[in-house]
């Protein structure tokens, strides 16, 4: 029996805000491009999308015309959109008391504690100062094999999973 790539289960990708407003940033224009390329990926199916209240949230935060931008993105691409639990809040908790994200980071500690709990395969960010950096990256995962998470837990830029699909 042969490879056959059509048999691979897509990618679960959770997407924080930064993805969803990187769709329109003219004044980002390698980021956008690259945003522009993993949608039309998930609009060929070739992974699933999911964001949580969190996201949804910040995004309705968003001035116009941004917001009803990103309203129709959401709309057209429909990604399932995760329950909160107890446990979420707890992990985002830990990620703030024990330094791996500052204080003041709050919704950055639960975009990566849903993508842990629910066991994504990657964390989609632009953020690099709080999320998609090499030295997060280790603290998280230091952090979730602490609190008995077995599962990587990767953070990750759309352009690092452009090529894994």
């Amino acid at each position: 029996m042969g490879y056959n790539k059509t048999h691979m289960k897509r990618l679960r990708l959770y997407l924080d805000t930064t993805v969803w407003n990187f769709a329109f940033a003219e004044d980002a224009p390698d980021y956008q491009k690259d945003t522009l390329e993993l949608f039309a990926k998930v609009r060929q199916g070739l992974f699933d999308i999911y964001v949580s209240d969190a996201v949804l949230n910040e995004l309705r935060d968003a001035p116009e015309p941004r917001q009803g931008q990103v309203s129709a993105l959401l709309e057209e691409l429909k990604p399932v959109v995760l329950d909160t639990s107890l446990e979420i809040d707890r992990l985002a908790a830990v990620y703030l008391a024990k330094g791996v994200l500052p204080q003041k980071s709050t919704a950055d500690a639960v975009h990566i504690a849903y993508a842990t709990v629910y066991e994504m395969d990657y964390l989609l960010s632009w953020n690099f100062r709080h999320l998609a950096n090499p030295k997060r990256r280790a603290k998280v995962s230091a952090l979730n094999v602490d609190e008995g998470y077995r599962f990587p837990m990767v953070i990750v830029t759309p352009l690092e999973v452009l090529d894994v699909e």
